[in-house]
This record gives C-alpha cells, sequence and structure tokens, in this order.
C-alpha cells in the first residue's frame, strides 16, 4: 500500500513537472511583446518550432532553368513571420525589435501538372532565419542577424544555429531589400498589410 502510495506521489510529481515544463515553454502568440527568438547562454539562436502556424508571406524562387543553370538559390522559400510582430506591422508599418523571420527551403519538384507547365514544391530541404534584436546583434546593421539550421549534406537540421557572417547575408539584404533588409518588394501580404491592417491590398 505505502509503494503503491509512494508510486503515485513519483507519477504526480513527474506530471507536475512535465506540465510545469510546458507552460514554462515560451509561447508566439499575437499581443504578446515578448521575441519569439530564444537564444542559449552561448549566444546561438534556437531552431523555431511551430513556425508554420506563423503568417505565410510568400515563396520567392528562382529556378536554375532561368538563371542558366547556376541559380544561387534554386529551390522555394516558404516564408513566416512570427505573429506578435505581424501585429506590429499591420499597425505601424516597422519590423519591431524581436522580429523573427523563417525562411524553409523545399526543392523544385515536378515540372507538369494535369493543369499545365510549372514549377511546383517537391522535398524540404532546409531552415533559415532573420532575427531583428538590439540585445543581440548591437554592431549590425538594422541589428539583424542570420541564421542557417541546415546541414551542410541537407539531411537533416541542427537544434541551434550560431549567427552567420555579415558577407553571408546582409551584404545583400542591405542594398537590394526595399524596407529593413527584408525584401518586401517580392512579398504582396506584406506590402498590403503595411500599416493598413491584414485587409490592406495592392500596397506597393
Amino acid at each position: 500500500m505505502i509503494r503503491n502510495f509512494l508510486t503515485t506521489i513519483f507519477f504526480a510529481s513527474l506530471m507536475g513537472g512535465i506540465v510545469a515544463s510546458t507552460q514554462a515553454a515560451p509561447t508566439c502568440k499575437a499581443g504578446s511583446h515578448k521575441s519569439c527568438a530564444n537564444f542559449n547562454n552561448k549566444g546561438e539562436l534556437i531552431r523555431p518550432t511551430g513556425y508554420r502556424e506563423w503568417i505565410y508571406v510568400g515563396a520567392p524562387l528562382t529556378p536554375n532553368d532561368l538563371n542558366n543553370g547556376k541559380a544561387s538559390f534554386p529551390e522555394f522559400h516558404n516564408v513566416y513571420i512570427d505573429p506578435a510582430s505581424w501585429e506590429e506591422w499591420k499597425k505601424s508599418g516597422r519590423f519591431r525589435d524581436g522580429t523573427i523571420i523563417t525562411k524553409e527551403l523545399v526543392s523544385v519538384g515536378s515540372k507538369k501538372t494535369f493543369s499545365g507547365n510549372g514549377y511546383f514544391m517537391g522535398d524540404y530541404l532546409g531552415l533559415e532565419a532573420m532575427v531583428k534584436s538590439k540585445k543581440h546583434f548591437p554592431n549590425a546593421s538594422g541589428n539583424w542577424g542570420f541564421f542557417r539550421f541546415t546541414n551542410e549534406d541537407y539531411k537533416g537540421l541542427k537544434t541551434v544555429a550560431s549567427e552567420l557572417p555579415e558577407s553571408a547575408c546582409l551584404s545583400c539584404h542591405t542594398p537590394n531589400a526595399q524596407q529593413d533588409h527584408v525584401f518586401i518588394q517580392h512579398y504582396p501580404v506584406l506590402r498590403a498589410a503595411k500599416a493598413k491592417g491584414e485587409s490592406g491590398t495592392g500596397g506597393k
């Protein structure tokens, strides 16, 4: 009887710890003042989870077919912005401190389907992210840091990622992105909602 009682207490404590741990996990919701980007004590970005439930802003593609077979980024880029930063974008048209934008890499699959010829998504290849943070990147242009979770062999993802050197991303984003290092010129979802609310249309 005592053994059963102790067993009950053990499992109750275990479940309580699991619940407490789950409740303590950072959330990423609209209206939150916290950043959805989480770093470890080494300054590495912890791979975001649940980003497919964030706001989907577009999927640019620069296929090899249109770039002499040597495109720098020949895959689809599924791009998402965290809900809290999306809310701020709709209000002010600015990317708040703490914004995290993820970029999911997807290969080009079939080029033909019943509806005709085109470019259709294939397999998932990797994940990248950019984070705006004065605290973590005080000297970076726009306070943006860039991260790649994709393994070199494109097999699996790393759980954490170190900041990429400025030459890897900022050297392109800084002179070419339309606003604050983000290529909003390629995302009608962002342009339409910029300081207008989600229902805005036709923004530039």
